[in-house]
């Protein structure tokens, strides 16, 4: 009994861990500050030429990860930030969270967010 116990918890625990996993990759970088997403998070709806993804800003001279939920509307450049969280960066504590929607924001090609919508698009 007591090994079935075991053997379960360790399942629950590797399959948090695998539902926790993420896959950043890189946008771009300014002096300590880089910009990424995260490929398991996106869901590509082309019918309305919509991508969901969770970014990531990470300023690592203060130990510190920015992760927001964003809608993006590449048929229009816009976006909006549906939540963000505020994480410490090397041990993903939550320091505070924001669930409240962010207004539409346009970007432009250059930008991270054009840069991260390229890199999704098209893979370059």
């Amino acid at each position: 009994m007591h090994k079935f116990f075991l053997t379960l918890a360790l399942m629950f625990a590797l399959s948090w861990s695998t539902c926790a996993a993420e896959d950043l990759r890189f946008i771009d970088a300014m002096d300590d500050t880089g910009y990424y997403y995260d490929a398991d998070s996106v869901v590509h709806d082309e019918d309305s030429a919509v991508i969901s993804v969770k970014m990531a800003v990470i300023k690592a001279g203060l130990n510190q990860m920015y992760s927001y939920d964003v809608r993006i509307y590449y048929a229009d450049r816009s976006y909006e930030i549906l939540s963000t969280k505020k994480l410490s960066y090397d041990t993903r504590a939550e320091i505070e969270s924001n669930n409240t929607r962010r207004p539409l924001q346009r970007y432009s090609d250059k930008s991270e967010m054009g840069q991260m919508v390229r890199l999704i698009l098209y893979g370059d």
